[in-house]
């Protein structure tokens, strides 16, 4: 099952005097990712590169992915860091390596094996409890009275469904919610349901 971390962690190794300053990132676009790789050449500007490697899941529930060699030898540095994280099955995140080099070439073999290493010692140093089991979402809008607006509310937090953006109609709120297709059976489930309104495919 697909996971992903909740929170950045970072992790380092040395090989042959060459740093490897490894950092996973939670990220739900690829611009985000962009714009960390330049706040990670701006705090390290000595370092020799920033490569990254990244999984994403767009609405479509189609994995999205792509790295970055920064300058490195082509395929040294961010293939390795995207196969580790196609090996551990991890989405919705990054993993970017400054790389500070030692003075001796490591060779192509040698980075490759360097940056997949980084790569691991992040995930493990994150920790298992710091990654989540990934699920299909979909989101929609729930509509009802003003009189059940309070039942809405507290039942959407008790089955686990998230509430993205309200809108207030005349005759009561339209919520916009985000919700696996469990929790989204949970709720119709509910004595609540009768009173409710649903309505599939919202942005």
């Amino acid at each position: 099952m697909p996971i992903y971390p909740v929170a950045t962690h970072e992790a380092e190794i040395d090989v042959k005097n060459s740093r490897f300053i490894a950092e996973i990132l939670p990220i739900t676009d690829e611009q985000q990712l962009r714009i960390r790789q330049r706040e990670l050449k701006a705090d390290h500007p000595k370092a020799s590169h920033v490569c990254y490697g990244f999984r994403l899941v767009n609405a479509q529930g189609q994995t999205m992915e792509g790295f970055s060699d920064d300058g490195e030898p082509g395929g040294t540095s961010g293939p390795p860091i995207l196969k580790v994280m196609q090996h551990r099955d991890l989405i919705n995140c990054a993993i970017l390596i400054t790389r500070y080099f030692g003075g001796i070439k490591l060779g192509t073999g040698g980075l490759q094996r360097a940056y997949g290493d980084a790569s691991n010692e992040v995930i493990r140093a994150t920790g298992a409890d710091n990654f989540y089991n990934w699920k299909p979402s979909t989101t929609l809008t729930v509509s009802c009275g003003f009189e059940n607006e309070a039942s809405l509310r507290r039942t959407l937090a008790e089955v686990g469904v998230d509430l993205v953006r309200e809108n207030y109609l005349p005759d009561g709120p339209e919520l916009t919610v985000s919700a696996t297709n469990e929790a989204l059976e949970t709720l119709k489930r509910q004595p609540l349901a009768r009173f409710l309104t649903f309505n599939s495919g919202s942005a």
